[in-house]
């Protein structure tokens, strides 16, 4: 089981400990950071509103393309790896 970065805590939602105020969990590729999940999109648990999945260092964290250029998903507006 991942647990927060920040704290260990193995829930998600809010940490006093992170400096974004919630739970970051150290995830592969096939999860998301915030929430667990294995979908893109919207995040109710993350600060960013969005899913973002581990770096694998091939795929946008935010939506899982191996393009560059635009995201939608992405809060910066750019696939991220």
């Amino acid at each position: 089981m991942s647990k927060c970065k920040s704290c260990g805590s193995s829930s998600f939602g809010s940490c006093s400990y992170s400096p974004h105020g919630k739970h970051e969990h150290i995830t592969d590729s096939g999860q998301c950071a915030f929430c667990g999940s294995s979908s893109y999109g919207s995040c109710s648990y993350s600060p960013f509103g969005k899913h973002m999945h581990g770096s694998d260092g091939k795929k946008c964290k935010f939506c899982g393309s191996t393009s560059t250029g635009s995201c939608s998903y992405s809060p910066h507006g750019k696939h991220e790896r």
